[in-house]
């Protein structure tokens, strides 16, 4: 395979004009990503209740598509300019959960969805205070967040689940089953 031309067709759109070969012949393929950048995941988890904390926000392409309008979904968001993934993770569980994690590793990286959504997610476990305040409003980035307490018994439910689910969340939740918690 040769790249001949990568377009930008619109802010982080793109289209690439490929040449494929296949032994003795070749083919002019055109194809559209989205490079969305870089983003963090946590896996957020309170030792002393044993509770690990997914929120739940109004997701519109969820709703258009006759899913579920407020999934599940473990806290996450993009990475800011001159962030480390580190340091966006943190402020990621302040804005979503409304605390400080206690501590932060980082358990991997995923790329989403390689062939159009061209995004790499680093993914974390935190440990953080427990929750007292179950409900967020963040206006600076126009979410209404609803916080969901789940044991590990829960998280299995839902993890054996076959609704639809975001890719990094269902990722989450297998994870968490691999945990030694």
């Amino acid at each position: 395979m040769k790249i001949i031309k990568k377009n930008k067709i619109f802010q982080n759109i793109y289209e690439l004009n490929m040449e494929m070969k296949f032994g003795d012949k070749s083919n002019n393929i055109k194809e559209n990503f989205i490079f969305n950048g870089k983003s963090v995941s946590a896996i957020c988890y309170n030792s002393d209740v044993k509770l690990f904390y997914f929120i739940r926000q109004f997701r519109p392409n969820y709703h258009y598509n006759k899913f579920i309008p407020f999934p599940l979904e473990v806290v996450a968001g993009g990475i800011k300019k001159n962030e480390t993934s580190r340091q966006a993770a943190i402020r990621e569980i302040k804005e979503e959960l409304g605390v400080k994690p206690l501590s932060l590793k980082k358990l991997d990286s995923l790329i989403i969805a390689p062939d159009c959504l061209e995004e790499v997610t680093d993914i974390f476990f935190a440990k953080v205070p427990k929750i007292i305040n179950f409900r967020i409003i963040n206006t600076k980035e126009g979410e209404d967040i609803e916080i969901i307490p789940l044991n590990k018994k829960e998280v299995l439910k839902f993890a054996k689940s076959k609704k639809t689910q975001n890719i990094v969340t269902k990722y989450s939740l297998i994870k968490i089953l691999e945990l030694k918690i």
